[in-house]
């Protein structure tokens, strides 16, 4: 008689406990603005720290232009017309009237591969 007991005391319980959707859904909107308002306080306190903090100096830079390998500014009329182009072939190339400029970094490297001795075609 015990287990029918407990069996049918649950039900009432459910029964009397069961909350309709409206009550519910005012129960959780409460709690949600609740969080809301903490959540903004939050975030504006954050946001206010970081506003109140000390800036740091930019340090200027000495800026390079870019290479000059094309015409940003051209139109298509340049392009029809005849002129000599201009050769990039030579730009930016660093010549050396001598091989100490170079330097001897060289000298230690090894040869790796089948023939580890200089090959003469003579």
């Amino acid at each position: 008689m015990g287990f029918f007991r407990r069996f049918f005391t649950k039900k009432s319980q459910e029964a009397e406990t069961e909350v309709s959707f409206e009550e519910s859904e005012e129960e959780i909107l409460e709690v949600l603005k609740k969080q809301y308002v903490v959540d903004v306080g939050e975030n504006v306190e954050s946001i206010e720290s970081i506003l109140d903090e000390d800036e740091e100096e930019i340090i200027p830079s000495h800026v390079q232009p870019a290479p000059d390998y094309d015409q940003s500014n051209a139109a298509v009329e340049d392009v029809l017309v005849e002129d000599e182009m201009e050769n990039y072939s030579e730009k930016n190339v660093v010549t050396h009237d001598s091989i100490e400029e170079i330097g001897d970094h060289l000298n230690s490297a090894k040869i790796i591969g089948d023939l580890p001795e200089e090959v003469s075609f003579d």
